[in-house]
């Protein structure tokens, strides 16, 4: 690239990827999505990761998506269940430090326990990695190229059935983020405004 765009939200500064994503539906912001935003830009900021946790329809992994689209990434949702195993983990996180995308792992706590300590070490590795500002680390016996723009996020419904608990070494490694019902009387009236509509307020 001959020129770069930077965007700062207070002290972390990120710089434009340019990804393509096509005109899609904006987010409605509001102070639920400005909090979790600031998490997670600071957690990006100290080469950290996401956890943004709480009940089903909150808004978790849009936030995680909208936030990813104001910057110009690419975001891989991908919908974790008692299937994936290590090496399964290593090879999504190998293709993602290659091309600097950001995974977002959706109900990371269904994998199971043995699963999430292996896990933990791999996400070590690639933090270590962006901290210490390396073209290359080691995953899965073999040396991949980092990228510096990687980032991992992780949602997660606490206190459901069959959910596992995080390490402490896991929790550590993420930055975590309480997600409540959002005002839905806020986003309607956003949306209707966008629309043309008036009597929005009225009408939310």
């Amino acid at each position: 690239l001959i020129e770069k765009l930077s965007i700062s939200l207070s002290n972390a500064s990120f710089f434009y990827g340019f990804e393509y994503l096509g005109i899609g539906e904006r987010l409605v912001q509001t102070p639920l999505t400005d909090r979790c935003y600031l998490t997670l830009t600071q957690a990006l900021h100290f080469r950290l990761g996401g956890n943004p946790f709480g009940p089903a329809g909150t808004g978790k992994t849009e936030s995680v998506k909208a936030l990813g689209g104001q910057l110009g990434r690419f975001v891989v949702v991908m919908n974790c269940d008692e299937k994936f195993d290590f090496g399964a983990m290593g090879r999504l996180f190998c293709g993602l430090c290659q091309v600097g995308a950001w995974g977002c792992f959706d109900e990371f706590n269904r994998l199971e326990e043995r699963i999430l300590s292996a896990v933990s070490q791999q996400i070590l590795t690639i933090q270590q990695g962006l901290l210490q500002r390396q073209t290359s680390i080691e995953l899965l016996g073999r040396s991949i190229r980092l990228h510096n723009n990687v980032g991992i996020f992780v949602t997660m419904n606490p206190g459901y059935a069959g959910r596992s608990n995080l390490p402490d070494n896991l929790k550590n490694l993420f930055r975590a983020v309480a997600m409540v019902i959002p005002d839905r009387k806020l986003i309607a009236q956003v949306m209707l405004f966008s629309q043309g509509i008036v009597s929005a307020e009225q009408l939310a």
